[in-house]
């Protein structure tokens, strides 16, 4: 009889311990520790930077390495360039000018989300030289993350510009059905033509079975533009969930011009038919000249994209140029590509529109940007009576002040392949609680919208909700937007 209440009272005892540790990490606000330790030496048209390990009340996630031609030294500041280098103590920086100055200083993150408080140590400053040693990156590519895109094809993305075998790409990868440990088979591996950064792999399987829980594992064989190789076992592997989705037919027709009109007198808009994406110049993609003489062109200033009338995301371009005259112009588009990567044809890449003076502007000329998206979205929560509670904040950007009208709260529990709409709340709010939630995985969108019906893309927050109460109850916040870009905070 001892022996079994002593088996007892240690399995309660294992129990209330594990309880303890997961309800304390579930609600897991505390940053990691100042980097400290940071050092640095100049090399040829790069610098190697490495530090100390900071620590977490749970686990340093990783690092990033900010970087600028100028000191930051004040509150409020912040550095013009970043990396996230992931869970390294050594990075090289590379694409830099010899002869100038460069200041460095690196931050902790953990994977809540929280970033180290303070820059722990002094800025270190290195210039890079002709005759210093060579800048070689030496820090592996690692898996970002993976994700069907259809029953047979996974996206695979990586922290850096990766380069797959010539022969046989596909063997680089291992797919496997993590409940039944059945391999996936795959058939394809190439690069993403759209991903400029050339990060991103698409996979070629037999068909997955959907909602399955598949594990992704990346050989050796991938190596980055230095030669550096993926190491096994350390950020080769990505989870993803199989998906029931047909594959979409393939695009084969470029996007073409449907309008062009002048804004004022330093504005045109370029209206396409379908989603348009810019060049690495989207200056280059441009080309404005008066129609009675071609040698007299405009100077293309800037591009942005926006949506056209039908409410299409990037199928609209607000070029900007030098004063226009009260002439007629021709607006050619050069190289622009849809999202499917077809090029412009040249038969549908024209347009025409009459110049304006300075002190004009055309009626009826339709606002076609979106406010900006939101910043610093986080989430919370709360168990009462049963169901759970995620309570959200943000930080709302000081130039949407004056345009926008409303902020649009939505809910997906189908991984984003859908929204629903929550709530629509005031332009100035920044938090919102979702009530009665049971367990299961949320994502929460948050949109900004103007008085034109201009919808922001949205800032994503992904919420996890164990299925046994609030002792186990698991938080994961995940922000979907483009890095992590940090404002220094200096100590007091």
């Amino acid at each position: 009889m001892k022996r079994i209440l002593s088996k007892l009272f240690a399995s309660l005892a294992v129990v209330v311990l594990a309880m303890s540790f997961t309800a304390f990490a579930a609600v897991d606000k505390d940053s990691p520790s100042d980097v400290i330790g940071l050092k640095g030496i100049a090399l040829k048209e790069g610098a190697k930077i490495s530090w100390d390990s900071a620590t977490d009340n749970l686990k340093v996630a990783g690092y990033q390495v900010h970087y600028d031609v100028k000191s930051v030294q004040n509150p409020g500041e912040k550095y013009a360039f970043v990396k996230d280098v992931g869970n390294v103590l050594t990075y090289n920086v590379t694409a830099l000018e010899n002869g100038k100055k460069y200041y460095f200083s690196v931050i902790a993150y953990d994977e809540a989300g929280n970033e180290s408080a303070n820059w722990g140590a002094p800025e270190v400053s290195l210039t890079p030289a002709a005759d210093a040693p060579e800048a070689k990156d030496d820090t592996a590519p690692q898996v970002s993350k993976a994700l069907a895109l259809s029953k047979e094809q996974v996206k695979v993305v990586f922290s850096e510009e990766i380069i797959l075998p010539k022969v046989d790409p596909q063997d680089a990868f291992q797919i496997e059905d993590e409940d039944t440990l059945e391999p996936l088979a795959i058939l394809k591996a190439e690069m993403y033509k759209e991903d400029l950064s050339k990060k991103t792999v698409i996979l070629s399987t037999a068909p997955q079975t959907d909602k399955s829980k598949y594990k992704l594992t990346v050989g050796i064989d991938i190596e980055d533009t230095f030669g550096n190789p993926v190491i096994s076992g350390t950020s080769d592997t990505a989870e993803f969930d199989g998906s029931g989705a047909d594959k979409v037919a393939a695009d084969a027709k470029g996007p073409e011009v449907v309008k062009v009109e002048p804004m004022d007198n330093t504005h045109v808009i370029v209206t396409f038919n379908e989603t348009v994406v810019l060049g690495i110049d989207p200056s280059q993609n441009f080309n404005i000249v008066e129609a009675a003489d071609a040698t007299k062109q405009l100077q293309i200033l800037g591009v942005e994209l926006g949506k056209n009338s039908e409410n299409v995301v990037d199928s609209s371009a607000i070029v900007t140029t030098s004063p226009q005259s009260e002439k007629k112009y021709t607006v050619s588009v050069l190289g622009l590509k849809d999202e499917s990567g077809n090029e412009v044809s040249a038969a549908k890449a024209t347009g025409e529109f009459t110049g304006v003076a300075g002190v004009k502007t055309p009626d009826n000329i339709d606002d076609i940007l979106p406010p900006k998206d939101i910043a610093k979205l986080m989430a919370d929560y709360i168990f009462s009576a049963g169901k759970y509670v995620v309570n959200l904040s943000w930080e709302n950007p000081v130039e949407n002040k004056n345009d926008t009208k409303e902020q649009l709260v939505y809910l997906s529990q189908d991984q984003g392949t859908s929204y629903a709409k929550k709530a629509s709340l005031d332009a100035a709010t920044t938090k919102y609680s979702v009530n009665n939630l049971t367990p299961g995985e949320y994502w929460f969108k948050i949109t900004q919208k103007d008085t034109s019906g201009n919808e922001s893309e949205g800032i994503v927050k992904k919420v996890t909700l164990a299925e046994t109460g609030p002792e186990l109850l698991g938080l994961v916040a995940l922000s979907m937007a483009l890095g992590r870009f940090v404002t220094k905070k200096k100590k007091k």
